[in-house]
């Protein structure tokens, strides 16, 4: 029997203890709400080579458990042939308060709470955002319905029913899945909320890219960065897809081509949603080297069970966010609807188990095999 364990700290202590195991050199950034919340960095190969791999893991939180063993994966297959040129960086857990807390959302430095990290990293200098611009505003139909929600079933069933007349007969599930997931930033209770500051899993972000990557040091000697971010939840149960930005072009999608049929090869704002605020198109924010290619791919297992794909997936992110946002997580049901949310993100049968082990498998035997 295998099964992927869901809770973040036996994921944390089995990474720390293989990176280390590897002869990474191994750092712990605190998260601010507890200093035993960490994003650990493990980096290996030669400081000055032109080629950086980044694996980034549980950026939504509750979804790294299989991050965690993706990277866990690529820890054990490295050797000296593939350290003589490149340089590993390993980032476990980015928003370690998520993983703790069975949350896909983090807090803000300066006291925000629920925030999406995918759909915070914006400028909220830019002119829209300093003149109150409704830039993604939230559906007003599901702000209505989730307000009046509570946790009783009746109720429950009422925001259910708003929630698929407003996806499936006024905009058609495809463009209700593009316009409520693609990030707002009006109502700080509904899910992918992209908040008014940055958040702390942004704020650790751009200190590991400019400690560990963009220092004066390392940067000089950048030619390319590749960028693997590892998520759960979208798309067909147990099966590994690749998500591609939208300024990839037929280069990144040769890469990708490389890794895994082309079948499962996506542009983000085609097929899932045009996200604002992603953590790839975000590396266009760094002063990196003028030549440096940047290479971003979000690996994407999806999760979903129902009928109706992701409505799953769904109602487990809306339970979670009103039992964390409206009852503070003192509801007499919170176990299991936190249980619910860990499972709609990490499925707890064996062959989905095992179908992300064999794809992280294959997928990191041809990136080797090609870099």
């Amino acid at each position: 029997m295998v099964r992927i364990i869901q809770p973040y700290k036996p994921h944390q202590d089995q990474f720390c203890e293989k990176a280390l195991q590897k002869g990474a050199r191994l750092t712990h950034i605190p998260h601010i709400s507890d200093p035993h919340l960490t994003t650990d960095v493990a980096i290996l190969g030669d400081d000055n080579a032109p080629n950086v791999v980044i694996i980034t893991s549980g950026l939504h939180g509750v979804e790294l458990p299989a991050g965690s063993i993706g990277q866990q994966i690529l820890l054990d297959k490295l050797t000296d042939k593939h350290l003589a040129d490149t340089r590993y960086i390993f980032v476990h857990a980015l928003n370690p308060y998520g993983a703790h807390h069975a949350l896909r959302t983090d807090l803000g430095e300066a006291g925000g709470r629920n925030i999406d990290p995918a759909r915070n990293f914006v400028d909220f200098n830019a002119a829209e955002f300093k003149s109150g611009e409704a830039v993604g505003a939230a559906n007003a139909a599901i702000a209505s319905a989730f307000e009046k929600a509570t946790l009783s079933n009746h109720s429950l069933s009422m925001m259910w029913g708003r929630l698929l007349y407003t996806a499936f007969v006024q905009q058609g599930q495809a463009e209700f899945k593009r316009t409520f997931v693609q990030g707002q930033y009006t109502n700080p209770l509904l899910p992918y909320y992209g908040g008014t500051a940055a958040s702390c899993t942004r704020l650790t972000w751009e200190k590991i890219v400019n400690e560990y990557i963009l220092d004066p040091q390392h940067k000089p000697h950048i030619k390319t960065i590749y960028h693997f971010d590892i998520h759960t939840g979208d798309g067909p149960f147990g099966t590994l897809q690749l998500y591609l930005c939208k300024d990839a072009g037929e280069q990144g999608k040769a890469f990708a081509e490389n890794l895994i049929e082309a079948d499962k090869i996506k542009v983000t704002d085609d097929y899932f949603a045009k996200v604002t605020g992603d953590i790839g198109d975000y590396w266009q924010s760094f002063d990196l080297p003028k030549e440096a290619q940047i290479i971003p791919i979000t690996m994407e297992f999806g999760t979903t069970q129902a009928r109706i794909p992701g409505i799953d997936v769904l109602g487990a992110i809306l339970n979670r966010t009103l039992l964390a946002e409206k009852y503070e997580d003192t509801h007499h049901e919170k176990e299991e609807i936190i249980q619910k949310m860990r499972t709609a993100f990490t499925p707890t049968q064996d062959n989905w188990a095992y179908a992300v082990i064999a794809q992280s498998h294959d997928l990191w035997d041809r990136f080797l095999k090609q870099t």
